[in-house]
């Protein structure tokens, strides 16, 4: 029982580690077994696709260096130290 996604918006394959999980969950489905996601082969093979050629970030979200921390919060870093 896969969805039917092909008229509904989807979410952007936008890491290298989200291509490599939806490159395991299409080869898991042309193998015959249950995905995670329980997405059609088509609809993986479609997110692969959009993102081929493309350069993707390693991961999905980059670390603020430039953030702000209460008082408290560095003080308790530094006795952790």
């Amino acid at each position: 029982m896969t969805k039917d996604c092909s008229d509904r918006k989807h979410t952007p394959i936008v890491s290298q580690a989200q291509r490599g999980f939806f490159g395991a969950e299409l080869a898991r489905k042309r193998a015959g077994k249950e995905t995670k996601t329980g997405m059609s082969e088509e609809e993986l093979a479609r997110h692969l696709r959009e993102t081929k050629g493309k350069k993707l970030a390693k991961r999905k979200h980059k670390r603020n260096k430039n953030a702000s921390y209460s008082k408290e919060a560095v003080e308790k870093a530094r006795s952790m130290v």
